[in-house]
């Protein structure tokens, strides 16, 4: 759909461990992770359901498909007594709250539900879950967003963001609790991006990079500390030419707030983020006019505080909300409907090369060039009738041994070297695929956008006017 309208809704709650009065922290949450999960669903529905009955209404009521409403809840919403979850029960947060989202009710609506907490240890666990300290625990902190409505039911609609970085906060520090994690027992997850020119673009849903489309919209998201201000996880990988400018930043966090420096929104974009540290948890909407300008609150409504009660258990038992979040069920933040900027693109331009290898290879190269003219990356797609390589586009240099559909090995190497006059730049390759195999300069580049062709080593037959050549292979 094509919106014209963009409405921000923040589900304010304290996601941080509680605090002891002896100054020690403990998770909250239910020892058995499946009725945990089932019971933060339950006060998610609650807030979801809260900010759409509080939303303003207009006479006549405003058409579908004319305003997305954008709703936030804070990091560390799905964490749990041990202070993560175990794949299975990701995979069963994963699912509850695409289920909630998909009613028809939810069309027009895109969920960010806050980030979920997984490790995977190398010990095998039973709920309840006692994870052994001393095992190797790797833990992962990710973002779900989803579309809402039936037709966006599932994977389809939905994007996933890794955080990068970990933070001396995201884990307890003293064993507060029997059982927990502990910030110097667990290895964060690596880093899905190195940084670097269109890096952090999404090239399927679930690859937890930062910058995607969804509903019609360019967003970029960043968890926490990788927004900080020495951070600034997606100010290091902005767009390439020809790519779509970020109209919506979003910032799930637990300690931290929209840093201006971290901005990367195109000039009218928003961004949004929502803060679960406590006390001091809150939401902020600004628009980059430029510079940043704040976005007034229309309204808040408290989320309701009645205990939940649980469905899967035989009798069903209630759970008070304060045992899952020390201030209680929190408020959902609204705030006025605003124009959503129209789309823009990164100024620049690319030039696209097609080498049909072999009748089971081919590569396709896209030089970019910025808007002044000079050469800044390029980045090779890799198609197949043996091997899958699923769209991607890599950056080289590029190292990559893997096997075809028949089990064959593929490998295939790639870096930048000096070209020859008038010259500037070459791509070296080592290429052993079934088939083909070759090694040295696939082509030479000029280092201006209007300099000399490239000279490649192979004659192209190309006559597609979309410059990618026969697209049966």
């Amino acid at each position: 759909m094509a919106y014209t309208n963009v409405q921000f809704i923040g589900y304010v709650l304290d996601t941080a461990p509680q605090v002891n009065p002896d100054g020690s922290k403990t998770y909250l949450g239910l020892s058995d992770p499946r009725l945990d999960i089932e019971a933060r669903c339950d006060v998610m529905l609650r807030a979801m359901q809260t900010a759409r009955d509080a939303l303003p209404q207009t006479s006549p009521p405003v058409p579908e498909g004319e305003t997305l409403k954008v709703f936030l809840a804070p990091e560390f919403f799905f964490r749990g007594a041990s202070g993560a979850y175990q794949m299975d029960d990701v995979q069963r947060a994963i699912t509850s709250l695409q289920r909630l989202a998909a009613d028809d009710q939810w069309v027009d609506w895109v969920f960010v539900f806050g980030t979920i907490l997984g490790a995977s240890s190398a010990t095998q666990q039973t709920p309840p879950y006692d994870i052994d300290p001393l095992a190797s625990t790797e833990i992962y902190n990710f973002a779900l967003v989803q579309q809402g409505g039936m037709a966006a039911q599932g994977d389809a609609g939905a994007r996933m963001v890794m955080k990068e970085l970990m933070s001396g906060v995201d884990f307890i520090a003293t064993a507060a609790n029997p059982g927990g994690l502990l910030l110097g027992d667990v290895e964060h997850w690596p880093a899905s991006t190195g940084g670097g020119l269109g890096r952090e673009q999404q090239e399927v849903n679930y690859d937890g990079a930062g910058v995607f489309e969804l509903a019609g919209i360019t967003w970029g998201l960043e968890v926490c500390l990788d927004h900080g201000g020495t951070v600034r996880r997606l100010q290091r990988s902005p767009q390439l030419p020809g790519q779509k400018l970020i109209q919506l930043q979003v910032v799930p966090s637990c300690g931290m707030g929209i840093q201006a420096p971290s901005v990367i929104t195109q000039a009218g974009g928003y961004v949004f983020n929502c803060d679960g540290s406590g006390a001091a948890s809150h939401s902020t909407l600004v628009q980059q006019v430029p510079p940043v300008a704040n976005v007034p609150l229309l309204s808040s409504a408290p989320v309701g505080d009645a205990a939940v009660a649980l469905q899967s258990t035989s009798p069903m038992e209630d759970v008070a909300v304060s045992a899952l979040y020390a201030r209680g069920p929190g408020v959902v933040n609204i705030y006025p409907a605003q124009a959503l900027p129209a789309q823009q693109v990164v100024a620049g331009n690319t030039v696209c090369l097609d080498w049909p290898a072999s009748p089971d290879y081919r590569f396709i190269f896209q030089l970019v060039y910025n808007s002044s003219g000079n050469f800044v990356t390029l980045v090779c797609e890799i198609r197949s009738k043996k091997a899958n390589f699923y769209g991607n586009n890599y950056f080289l240099p590029l190292s990559l041994q893997t096997q075809d559909s028949w089990k064959q090995d593929v490998r295939i190497q790639m870096t930048l070297a000096a070209g020859s006059s008038p010259y500037a730049g070459a791509v070296w390759c080592k290429i052993n695929v079934p088939g083909f195999i070759f090694e040295g300069n696939a082509f030479e580049f000029s280092a201006t956008y209007g300099g000399p062709a490239p000279f490649t080593i192979w004659q192209s037959t190309d006559t597609d006017t979309d410059g990618l050549g026969d697209d049966n292979l």
